[in-house]
């Protein structure tokens, strides 16, 4: 695959058979991609965290207790969050189809209280995936991915545990045998 196949705004879909556990069954937002490297959020992997644990003392987020996604293995420490707006957002990344990327806390504030619905239009993410110059193209060519256009409704939409599947049956009828694919090809 070449490497304008896909980049800012591309989900990328872990292939069953890629062998990090990090990236089992999941699908990551590409959010930069350039010949320094790739940066994305995994958009279906929960924390384990509320969002109300997390940010107690931001007074404004009073009431949004959505869970916390893990957006990859890289800087845990950080938070990162996407928007659904059709509407640009000062301060914030536009990434696809109404999805907006914020990697500081200053426009938060002003963004949430922009948002109808905040706990449909804002999901918080822990971490990213990372990769270095050349990495994700070599994950390309051992077919560890598979890609198609980004979807706010897959991210905003679904379930967490939906949005895997979902998304590769948006890839066409060929592609849903991946769906019974086994977790651990040796137990095939």
């Amino acid at each position: 695959m070449s490497e304008d196949a896909y980049g800012k705004g591309t989900f990328l879909i872990a292939n069953p058979v890629l062998g990090d556990p990090n990236f089992s069954r999941t699908v990551v937002l590409l959010c930069d991609h350039n010949e320094e490297g790739s940066f994305g959020l995994v958009v279906n992997r929960k924390a384990g965290l509320m969002a109300s644990e997390l940010f107690q003392k931001a007074e404004f987020l009073t009431g949004y207790d959505n869970e916390v996604f893990v957006g990859g293995p890289v800087a845990q420490s950080q938070v990162f969050y996407l928007v659904r707006s059709e509407l640009p957002l000062e301060g914030l990344d536009p990434i696809c189809d109404n999805i907006h990327l914020g990697m500081s806390w200053e426009p938060l504030e002003k963004v949430y209280r922009q948002l109808e619905n905040p706990a449909e239009n804002l999901r918080f993410y822990i971490g990213y995936s990372g990769w270095g110059s050349g990495q994700l193209a070599g994950e390309m060519e051992h077919r560890s991915w598979l890609t198609c256009d980004a979807k706010n409704d897959h991210i905003f939409g679904d379930p967490e545990s939906n949005i895997w599947g979902r998304v590769v049956k948006s890839l066409g009828k060929e592609y849903e045998y991946l769906l019974r694919a086994p977790v651990d090809p040796r137990m095939n």
